[in-house]
């Protein structure tokens, strides 16, 4: 199945080959990424240049669109008011259903990004919120529509994804691999420097794809939706 798929992203390189623009000569930048805050507001991130959110912003205590609606533009948006990042790039995740309103749009600090683009200090980001295997939850796609998401992304520095590739951070505890194999196959055909996701809490980490992606998982939670100890990751490109 996955090579079968990556021969299909091979076909469709000219789609995804084109690295959006970023600086050739330029400082480093300090990306700090956490995903799955599951309405947790942490004061004590690290400083850095970038702070990356990979999806699962909401609290799970109300999945109630008009709730999450009010806590994005009351609680999360005083939290990011105050963070000192100098960059907010952030992106939905399945517990996030106000985000897959038609034309919705946050009303807080940051960028946020669906299956979009945009550079941030000198380097390129794609964020993508879709997961498989889910229905009934925010941002399920089936395997022929995620398929189709995964051709839209453009190579570039920084991939975020709320779902994780199969095979690097979707280790499920019970044991089996929730990751997409189409989120893999995109990887090794344009591969990003690096790749952000979350969403299976238990498998925090990182790991390599060949000679250039750095795969993290950086889940704020564990399985059991408690703040795992110095979950924040930090990368400096």
């Amino acid at each position: 199945m996955l090579a079968e798929l990556t021969i299909q992203f091979e076909r469709a390189a000219p789609q995804v080959a084109g690295l959006i623009g970023s600086a050739t000569v330029r400082a480093m930048t300090r990306i700090v990424a956490v995903a799955d805050l599951h309405g947790n507001l942490p004061d004590d991130l690290p400083g850095g240049d970038v702070l990356v959110i990979a999806g699962d912003v909401c609290p799970l205590a109300d999945h109630a669109v008009g709730f999450q609606e009010r806590w994005l533009a009351n609680a999360f948006r005083n939290w990011t008011d105050a963070l000192t990042h100098r960059e907010i790039v952030w992106i939905a995740g399945n517990h996030d259903f106000v985000c897959e309103l038609p034309g919705w749009r946050p009303s807080c600090r940051g960028r946020y990004l669906l299956d979009s683009a945009t550079d941030v200090a000198g380097l390129s980001f794609y964020g993508t919120p879709w997961v498989p295997n889910l229905p009934g939850w925010a941002f399920h796609a089936g395997n022929e529509d995620l398929l189709d998401r995964m051709l839209e992304i453009p190579r570039v520095d920084v991939l975020i994804s709320h779902g994780p590739p199969h095979g690097y951070g979707d280790l499920l505890r019970r044991g089996g691999r929730a990751g997409s194999e189409a989120l893999t196959a995109r990887l090794e055909v344009a591969p990003p420097r690096l790749c952000l996701c979350g969403h299976i809490h238990e498998d925090h980490g990182r790991w390599r794809i060949g000679e250039e992606t750095t795969v993290a998982n950086v889940a704020y939670v564990d399985a059991d939706y408690r703040v795992r100890p110095q979950a924040a990751q930090v990368f400096d490109l």
